[in-house]
């Protein structure tokens, strides 16, 4: 057996080095003679076009050879090849269950074909190139609208971004164009769309100006556009909204960029009554209807604590927690909700701790009587902040909730188990179930 696996060793290292000591000019012409008996018999001569593949990146390694639009040109052509492997399979796959086996083919012929035309001294080598530039740009939207189908948006805005580039190489070389002009918004939206979904920040806000510029008639531009300057609290950013929500007054996704920016503002007045106009808009949704039950609750904190259990306060905290029935009531699961219901008397709670705190020792039976009060609150919470955690076993907000409502009840076990769930996400520790799941 040790002779054996020597044996193979040793052949493994003498077909290296023959590999290695190609000469380049025979590797590049073995790399065109591959792809030539590839190309007349692909079914039985599959292996040709791997072979093709090894002695043209052998080949490129001479810097003679990598200084001839031929060689690139060759490169270019053979991972067409493969390419047109994916593209054959994806084009009889009705079922779109196919996976690519070799998804950056396009993108490597592209870029080796551009090679091709830069070093072009010849008409046929400058045809030929422009020729399979062609065909990479094709190939590379296919793959585009692949990577975008399994949510692949880095790998898509680069495949996209490609394609574009070859666009404008094409048109300034008197080819006609890849991307309809009639198309070229769209191409430039799905591009957006893509950096924006993967981190590229930068790249979403030129491509989103550039259409906000031509002045778009695609409401998520607006709404995307402003989002991005507003995180960067651009003085801009408003300024884009409300031209697109004067664009289009009945547009949700405008509406809601405008609530999230009262939000961030704590702009509570203006926010209520735009929550209350997307509530009309969207009446099935229960995100809505618990951020204005948020707004309240936040209304009633503030309201409580600088006038106690007064009518306004009293009147915040029922509003509130109408609003979170109400979402409750479309989705039983809307974890939002659930825990704001908690919060509420949670917050409540607290609130009527720190006055009874603050009241003097001759008040014993008031600071009794408020003390009762908050632990009933507590209790009423309690059930809300169980449900919140079968839902999420790793809020952090809903843990800590749970370990000081059962501290007040003296249970300190429990309180015990989840100062200890809480600690796990902490130390970037999963709490694989919920406790009251299990």
């Amino acid at each position: 057996m040790k002779k054996l696996l020597l044996s193979l060793l040793v052949l493994f290292f003498i077909t290296s080095v023959a590999l290695s000591q190609e000469d380049p000019k025979k590797a590049l012409s073995k790399a065109g003679k591959a792809l030539t008996a590839y190309n007349i018999n692909p079914t039985d001569n599959d292996a040709k076009l791997t072979e093709a593949k090894e002695m043209i990146n052998e080949a490129i390694k001479s810097n003679e050879i990598a200084s001839q639009s031929k060689a690139w040109q060759t490169k270019g052509d053979i991972y067409l090849a493969f390419a047109d492997k994916d593209m054959a399979m994806m084009s009889v796959d009705k079922e779109g269950t196919y996976v690519p086996q070799y998804i950056d083919a396009p993108y490597i012929a592209a870029e080796s074909l551009e090679k091709a035309l830069s070093l072009a001294e010849k008409k046929y080598e400058t045809k030929d190139a422009l020729k399979g530039l062609n065909d990479s740009a094709r190939k590379l939207n296919q793959i585009g609208n692949f990577q975008i189908g399994k949510e692949d948006y880095a790998g898509a805005y680069k495949t996209l971004r490609k394609v574009l580039d070859l666009n404008k190489l094409l048109v300034s070389n008197g080819e006609e164009a890849v991307i309809a002009e009639a198309d070229m918004t769209n191409h430039k939206f799905v591009m957006a769309f893509c950096a924006k979904e993967s981190g590229e920040t930068k790249a979403a806000k030129g491509l989103f100006k550039e259409l906000y510029d031509a002045g778009t008639n695609e409401p998520t531009v607006y709404a995307a556009y402003f989002n991005l300057l507003n995180a960067e609290k651009d003085p801009n950013a408003i300024k884009v909204l409300n031209e697109g929500r004067a664009k289009f007054p009945e547009n949700t996704e405008l509406l809601f960029a405008l609530i999230n920016k009262l939000i961030m503002d704590q702009n509570s007045d203006e926010l209520t009554v735009v929550l209350e106009k997307a509530i009309e808009a969207e009446p099935n949704n229960p995100s809505v209807r618990s951020a204005l039950g948020n707004v309240y609750m936040n209304l009633f904190t503030e309201e409580y604590g600088k006038n106690g259990d007064s009518k306004m306060a009293k009147e915040y905290f029922d509003k509130s927690m109408d609003y979170f029935q109400q979402a409750v009531e479309i989705d039983p699961k809307q974890f939002d909700a659930i825990y704001s219901i908690g919060s509420l008397y949670f917050n409540k709670a607290v609130e009527i701790i720190k006055v009874a705190n603050e009241l003097p020792l001759t008040k014993a039976k008031e600071f009794d009587a408020m003390t009762n009060e908050a632990n009933g609150l507590m209790e009423k919470a309690l059930p809300f902040f169980q449900k919140a955690e079968s839902i999420n076993a790793n809020d952090t907000n809903t843990l800590i909730a749970l370990s000081e409502i059962y501290a007040r009840m003296n249970d300190f076990e429990k309180s015990g188990v989840f100062k200890k769930r809480l600690q796990n996400v902490k130390d970037g520790i999963t709490n694989e179930k919920s406790y009251f799941n299990q």
